[in-house]
């Protein structure tokens, strides 16, 4: 049975999330605030979908609402401000909050909307933005199991794995040790490079070296041809939702009580990046930051 989809957030990923549940023969419902968000998403209404100007009108709208905002700050403005989700959502209606989020910042949304008889799951995404126009991205759930099923059929038109990680906020938690994986071996692999730079090693030499061995890794393959190339297409993820992404693993871990040596290390890397005028721009150029710390290079590719 189609449920109608609201779709708060259509950015790289949202928005082709939005085209897969059209797709499928959902009724969607979109948060469009400007006459640059209607052009952005011209093919999405020339497919039926329907336009909206308030959180609350999509809230009102939908028996789902997917949030896909940058992260805490964005969800909490959707869901508590004038005008939002809770102006208007229905009993039952389940809202999935698909951003990088605070942990903390999602147990208070999950139980403001529950005040509302609403329902809750944080379904944190990992992949590309191509994964996202092609349906293939990976959700980490938190929440309840029954939950999860009765919006599954909606998933699956995006995601190619779902993992059901527990109780609410575990799905954000999840996420955010996933980017210090990868943010964290992006930013030592960003240090060798700009080391190797300084010390009169060879970059291809060096790129061969780590793809033939056990420093290989997925961050190494999207930060090679900007190394070789100055092609930071292949890690297309800005340095400002790199350094937010690790404040708020600096935030958890503080509230866990948990070591975080290496972490504040990585945290305090894009800071710097931040801090340098970058963070505009894609990871790939924290090597550039810190070639800008170190000087000039003497190495060649």
């Amino acid at each position: 049975m189609a449920k109608t989809v609201g779709f708060i957030g259509l950015g790289m990923m949202g928005r082709g999330m939005a085209k897969h549940v059209l797709g499928s023969g959902h009724p969607v419902a979109l948060l469009l605030r400007s006459k640059e968000d209607e052009v952005r998403c011209a093919d999405l209404l020339a497919g039926g979908a329907r336009p909206l100007k308030t959180a609350a009108e999509v809230a009102a709208a939908a028996d789902i609402v997917i949030i896909c905002v940058p992260g805490s700050p964005q969800v909490e403005d959707v869901v508590f401000a004038d005008h939002g989700l809770l102006q208007g959502i229905k009993p039952e209606c389940v809202v999935v909050d698909c951003s990088t989020s605070l942990p903390e910042s999602t147990r208070r949304v999950a139980a403001a909307i529950a005040t509302r008889g609403g329902l809750f799951l944080d379904a944190a995404m990992t992949g590309t933005p191509k994964d996202a126009d092609e349906g293939n991205i990976n959700l980490l759930v938190g929440g309840d199991s029954a939950v999860l099923a009765s919006v599954r059929p909606v998933f699956d038109t995006f995601a190619k794995n779902i993992y059901e990680c527990g109780a609410v906020s575990s799905g954000h938690t999840t996420k955010l040790l996933h980017q210090f994986v990868v943010l964290g071996n992006a930013a030592i692999l960003a240090e060798a490079f700009s080391c190797a730079g300084k010390t009169g090693v060879n970059l291809e030499v060096l790129c061969d070296v780590i793809a033939s061995g056990g420093a290989n890794s997925t961050a190494f393959q999207r930060l090679r041809p900007f190394v070789l190339e100055g092609n930071d297409q292949l890690f297309r993820f800005s340095l400002a939702n790199a350094h937010k992404d690790m404040h708020y693993y600096a935030r958890m871990t503080g509230e866990a009580k948990a070591v975080s040596f290496i972490g504040d290390a990585v945290h305090n890397t894009y800071t710097v990046a931040a801090n340098l005028g970058y963070a505009t721009q894609f990871v790939p150029h924290l090597v550039s930051s810190l070639n800008k710390l170190n000087g000039p290079t003497t190495s060649s590719a």
